[in-house]
């Protein structure tokens, strides 16, 4: 049983309903099944634990924050006694515990890069403007090259740092990770159901009439979403009874709320907050077009989702975008927050059902490339080979 023994650390597992959280637990069943003993440590109450095939330890987020982190590390190390192989899952609390036990109890640590933390908080707190490539050889306050540093301490001192898209192994090496230690494993969303048991008619349920433009991504500022609404008015007056559907919460809500009524478009953006994964297929089944405006994005689950399920897809040429959609093929790539080609891709696709069906079908064909087997085996070969 060498090093079958593995102790996940995340932020969030319990409640999480997107993408990395859903993974997870699709993966963990795989690596039991290859006879890996699986522990997972995470925020979040103890009775939400329970009903998981192998141990589940949580930390309270009921505690403050530098209390929750020292529990969370107590816990940890106590974890890793008897563990061969931590699987770090993000850069913050996790991260750095996944850090101390390796230091302390000469453990193995593999990293899950999936963006970096130092930049998302720089950004939401309006520290800085520049791109994530900027951002790592600009030179900031010192409280942001703090943070900078600790993910980067975190990334270095991993055996192995596996990353989603080729995009993010570029980020990784410009943060200074040597190349050999990088391993890309494309995301997948093969295990999920998008033939539900949901009894749910959301165009009844929100009248809708017209077309549908759909959303998915998190209120913050680098996803976009204003932008969307302020080009509503020339889309309406297009198509009179188009909706415009935002799933997912952050900490521009109250904003975009107040940009839709000042722009008198509030009957046509609707606010579905957080929901479930069945609920999110729903809601992708009834729309016409799925649009992701991000000037940042590894590898987007939201956009395989859509490919899934069969809506034609509008994004960004950022980030990991660009691996995962073919311009013109299976979706199209405009850029960042530029109004008049974000009109016309959307009026492209809603007024020409022939290009829709094109990018559908081409997109459920090119998902094969985000092969699940494929997931778990370079999985498990980084744990075998560390």
């Amino acid at each position: 049983m060498k090093n079958k023994r593995i102790l996940i650390l995340t932020g969030v597992f319990l409640k999480g309903i997107g993408g990395p959280p859903t993974l997870l637990k699709a993966l963990n069943k795989e690596l039991i099944d290859y006879g890996y003993q699986v522990k997972v440590l995470t925020f979040g109450s103890r009775s939400e634990a329970k009903d998981y095939p192998y141990p589940v330890k949580t930390v309270s987020n009921s505690w403050p924050s530098f209390l929750k982190s020292f529990i969370y590390l107590i816990k940890g190390l106590i974890l890793g006694f008897r563990t061969d192989i931590i699987y770090n899952q993000d850069l913050y609390t996790p991260g750095f515990t996944g850090l101390i036990i390796k230091k302390i109890l000469n453990k193995k640590l593999v990293t899950r890069f999936v963006g970096d933390s130092a930049w998302e908080i720089a950004l939401n707190k309006g520290e800085t403007t520049d791109d994530i490539m900027d951002f790592q050889t600009n030179k900031y306050s010192k409280l942001i090259e703090r943070r900078k540093k600790a993910r980067k301490k975190i990334l270095e001192n991993s055996d192995k740092v596996i990353v989603v898209s080729y995009f993010l192994k570029k980020l990784a090496i410009k943060i200074g990770i040597p190349e050999e230690k990088i391993k890309v494993i494309y995301n997948s969303i093969d295990f999920l159901d998008i033939e539900n048991d949901l009894t749910v008619d959301l165009k009844e349920e929100l009248n809708i009439t017209g077309k549908v433009i759909l959303t998915n991504a998190r209120l913050t500022p680098w996803k976009g979403v204003d932008m969307l609404i302020k080009i509503m008015p020339k889309l309406i007056k297009k198509y009179e009874n188009i909706k415009f559907i935002i799933i997912s919460e952050g900490p521009e809500r109250k904003n975009l709320e107040k940009l839709a009524v000042d722009l008198d478009v509030e009957e046509h953006v609707f606010f579905a907050g957080r929901v479930s994964r069945e609920l999110v297929v729903e809601y992708l089944k009834i729309s016409d077009v799925f649009v992701l405006n991000t000037n940042y994005e590894g590898m987007s689950h939201v956009l395989l989702e859509a490919m899934k399920v069969g809506t034609p897809i509008i994004t960004t040429k950022a980030g990991g975008n660009p691996e995962t959609i073919k311009d013109k093929e299976t979706g199209l790539l405009v850029d960042y927050r530029d109004k008049e080609q974000w009109i016309n891709a959307i009026i492209q696709i809603l007024d020409n059902s022939d290009l829709a069906e094109k990018l559908i079908n081409n997109a459920k064909e090119d998902l094969k490339r985000f092969n699940w087997d494929n997931l778990v085996k370079e999985t498990i070969k980084v744990f075998e080979n560390i």
